[in-house]
């Protein structure tokens, strides 16, 4: 599963860097002041980022830290627009706009901004329906009651899988649609560790197919762990966190530091690399590899002619394919399954459903090369996709992180 989007011109998701976006705040309650602007030096703010690499510039006019007071639409629109304006008459890149209100959104949208970041998860139901008639993009952070009062994974990624589709029946172009699982502090309940979890199973976020939004930046978290309460003492976390964040899949980064960052961004995605694929098939996870598993056998001391058997019986994988059949698919699952490990396959396989069309493989080394083996004596293209499998499997699995094209780390911006 490749996953490609944009915000506003640029192409964002797996095949892109990893954009940088700088954030101007309007709001004197920001929880950082070293973000806060004036609209008078907003573009000048913005002018700094772009020369430091940042592609897209998040502007907000309303604090939603904890203890924040109430802010009007009035406030926030006589705070916004100027400084608004003059970026865009100034600046010439992609204008994300912070507000949960959608008239705020319609307003900024038609003055040019392209993108709306809305941390109330779609709150006003007319949000949407604003974003859509405009054809801008949608960056929606998860939450339920308050902004980023969702605590763990498995809350988050149904809410904005739901958002996604609610977003996208109101008519807003899927591939402009964008998600943020919103770590930080944002309700009492949401302690450090609950942040900690998210950023080390960021990637499980892959399963929505949308561009994932980090937004790390000097948070409450870091400070937690680092024993730091002021935010302006938290750059070097807000780094190692932001590189972290990366590695484990974000497309965009949100930052006060663009700077700071877009080095540890770089070194990030690099050794993140790419997913490794051979046509239709993609491996999406591999544990237990080859030189770890002999380390493991080793320390054991188990015959050295085991080691080959031992590790495939060892090494876990699940890996997709697409562009596929439903009876493909079906026989796929039925080979899979006779061979001790199982697949995923749709619903409407059964039915014969043309939109059934992919499959995900789980088992081990040694469970895939005997379905491989199985396959090549089927009909249909199943000996065709025996041997995209086998390509994937034959790749060095320690190094399929790797980019293939390292240029497109610090390639052209658009």
């Amino acid at each position: 599963m490749t996953i490609e989007g944009e915000l506003g011109r640029l192409k964002v998701g797996d095949l892109h860097p990893v954009r940088l976006m700088g954030i101007i705040n309007l709001s004197a309650e920001s929880f950082y002041k070293g973000s806060v602007s004036t609209p008078e030096s907003a573009a000048s703010f913005a002018m700094r980022m772009a020369e430091e690499g940042a592609e897209v510039i998040d502007v907000g006019a309303v604090s939603t830290a904890p203890g924040s007071p109430f802010i009007s639409e009035d406030v926030e629109r006589a705070r916004l627009f100027p400084a608004l304006e003059n970026i865009l008459e100034d600046v010439d890149l992609e204008v994300s706009v912070d507000t949960q209100r959608a008239s705020i959104a319609d307003l900024a949208l038609s003055r040019g901004a392209s993108c709306i970041n809305d941390v109330s998860c779609l709150r006003e139901p007319r949000m949407a329906e604003v974003v859509a008639e405009h054809d801008a993009s949608l960056l929606i952070m998860a939450s339920k009651d308050r902004p980023g009062d969702l605590l763990e994974l498995k809350d988050i990624i149904p809410r904005l899988a739901a958002a996604v589709s609610t977003a996208v029946n109101k008519g807003v172009d899927p591939r402009k649609i964008l998600v943020d699982p919103g770590i930080g502090r944002w309700v009492p309940e949401k302690t450090y560790e609950y942040d900690l979890a998210i950023l080390d199973r960021m990637r499980s976020l892959r399963s929505l197919g949308k561009p994932v939004v980090a937004a790390v930046s000097r948070k409450s978290f870091i400070g937690a762990v680092l024993d730091l309460r002021d935010p302006a003492e938290r750059l070097a976390g807000s780094i190692a966190a932001t590189a972290i964040a990366v590695y484990n899949g974000a497309h965009v980064v949100r930052t006060h530091d663009v700077a700071a960052c877009r080095d540890a961004v770089r070194i990030a995605q690099a050794a993140r690399g790419r997913q490794m694929r051979s046509g239709r098939v993609e491996l999406l996870q591999v544990a237990g590899s080859a030189e770890e598993l002999r380390c493991v056998l080793d320390w054991v001391g188990v015959d050295p002619g085991a080691h080959e058997m031992l590790w495939k019986k060892g090494s876990f994988m699940a890996i997709a394919v697409e562009g596929i059949t439903p009876m493909e698919a079906l026989v796929i699952k039925q080979e899979m399954l006779a061979a001790g490990g199982d697949a995923a396959v749709p619903r409407g396989a059964l039915r014969c459903d043309p939109s059934a069309n992919r499959a995900v493989i789980f088992g081990t080394l040694a469970q895939i090369e005997r379905l491989v083996r199985k396959l090549r004596l089927q009909p249909f293209r199943l000996p065709a996709i025996a041997s995209e499998i086998e390509n994937v499997l034959c790749r060095d699995v320690s190094k399929y992180r790797i980019a293939d094209d390292q240029t497109t780390l610090s390639g052209p911006r658009r």
